[in-house]
């Protein structure tokens, strides 16, 4: 032990101390460089605002607690983010009830997700439940064109005709309709 510390050893000590210290500072290089995020640009993105149309008055109110937009793209997958609960027969005409940007390409699909429960109709004064046996999610068929282009901004109008979309059973209960049209603008 005396061997290392003497006098004589000092610079060796010294040299030994650099080097590791010159180690441990390459190996923080090397994890912080590989350790940041991707920096590959942002995939071009489309804005997509959504829009409702309603069609029919054997109701007097229906309340839907929409969640999310789901969109899958040929470019990739997408969300726009709704979170709230709209009487969709008093949204006026061309009101935005969500808004967001997703990947650009042409459409393969489009769900709208609401909530498992809280979804009613009101009915001659009275509220009802909404039953959704398919589950949260309503596909939406887009008629037409499904582009939606890079770095531009369009309109998907969610063409809601009660007659179809809600349905009364036979034993009294209403039951929601998995699927909606819709028209890309």
């Amino acid at each position: 032990m005396a061997f290392i510390f003497s006098s004589t050893n000092t610079p060796l000590i010294a040299r030994c101390r650099t080097a590791l210290l010159y180690l441990v500072g390459i190996a923080l290089l090397i994890l912080w460089g590989s350790c940041h995020e991707d920096d590959s640009p942002m995939p071009e993105q489309a804005q997509v605002k959504v829009k409702l149309k309603n069609s029919g008055d054997q109701y007097d109110a229906l309340y839907l607690e929409i969640q999310q937009i789901w969109t899958r793209t040929s470019a990739g997958g997408g969300k726009i983010d709704a979170n709230k609960r709209l009487n969709i027969l008093a949204v006026q005409r061309d009101s935005v009830i969500a808004s967001g940007h997703v990947p650009h390409g042409t459409i393969q699909e489009v769900m709208l997700e609401v909530a498992p429960t809280g979804n009613q109709i009101v009915r001659d004064g009275s509220s009802h439940p909404i039953e959704m046996p398919q589950g949260p999610y309503i596909a939406i068929n887009i008629a037409g064109d499904k582009l939606l282009l890079p770095n531009d901004t369009h309109a998907l109008v969610l063409d809601i005709q009660l007659s179809n979309f809600i349905e009364r059973t036979a034993n009294g209960k209403y039951v929601m309709n998995p699927t909606l049209t819709a028209v890309l603008d």
